[in-house]
């Protein structure tokens, strides 16, 4: 392993235990549990304070939109908006050597929501979480939410089966449950490509297919895939020349 890749192949898989689906801005997001990432930092570097912690370098409110109530004549402004916003220090001690990287945290403090003007105030203790999770992000941690792998159902599926077979009382017994379900899986999936009706529609089946299989390399599933895709694009071509 690249030494300098020792950290971020350590953590940069996430433990979907402490992850759960979440609406910001509009937009979906896997968000990650703050204690969890200090867990895996202690587990990493040695207790927080000592083997990493952060000093807070700044901290401030800043001003956002405007905020207005009413319509027409009667509009009137109720000030700005506020969010909150931290900078951090994180240092961490590895092989005797101190690193420290400077990243930042914000959070609304003062917005206007479907019930009128609300106030955050956790809103510091949000902002710092955000910033040591930040910090944490660029070491690797959790660095496959990071990069849009969640975004994945296969690659989620498979970190789900890896925590399940981890707290399974009975890992044997999990074991073969888990491999009876990929058996399903396959079988589901040839049948699915034996059903594929154009070349444009069992081109996409494969590729999906043999992607999840190569991810869990299922080399088996891989070439029972590529057999199953060539004997189905034989029937399709002998139905094009026929129909010509």
């Amino acid at each position: 392993m690249n030494n300098n890749m020792r950290i971020w192949s350590a953590v940069d898989k996430t433990d979907t235990r402490y992850t759960k689906d979440a609406k910001v801005g509009g937009q979906q997001i896997t968000s990650l549990n703050g204690t969890a990432m200090i867990m895996k930092a202690t587990e990493i570097f040695g207790p927080v304070g000592i083997g990493f912690g952060w000093t807070v370098a700044e901290e401030r409110f800043d001003k956002g939109a405007e905020i207005f109530s009413g319509e027409g004549d009667k509009r009137v402004s109720l000030g700005f908006e506020l969010n909150h916003t931290i900078k951090i220090l994180f240092w961490f001690i590895q092989d005797g050597q101190r690193g420290e990287i400077e990243q930042y945290g914000c959070t609304p403090y003062l917005y206007k929501s479907k019930y009128g003007c609300t106030t955050d105030g956790e809103a510091p203790k949000k902002s710092l979480t955000d910033a040591i999770k930040k910090a944490l992000s660029m070491l690797g941690f959790n660095a496959d939410v990071f990069l849009g792998m969640f975004e994945d159902h296969d690659y989620r599926a498979e970190r789900e089966a890896e925590a399940q077979l981890e707290q399974a009382e009975n890992k044997e017994a999990e074991a073969a449950r888990q491999q009876q379900e990929r058996l399903d899986w396959l079988k589901k999936a040839l049948e699915t490509m034996t059903g594929a009706v154009t070349m444009n529609e069992l081109n996409k089946l494969h590729a999906t297919y043999a992607r999840s299989a190569s991810r869990r390399n299922e080399e088996k599933f891989v070439k029972r895939l590529a057999m199953a895709f060539e004997e189905r694009k034989a029937q399709l071509e002998t139905k094009q020349e026929v129909a010509a």
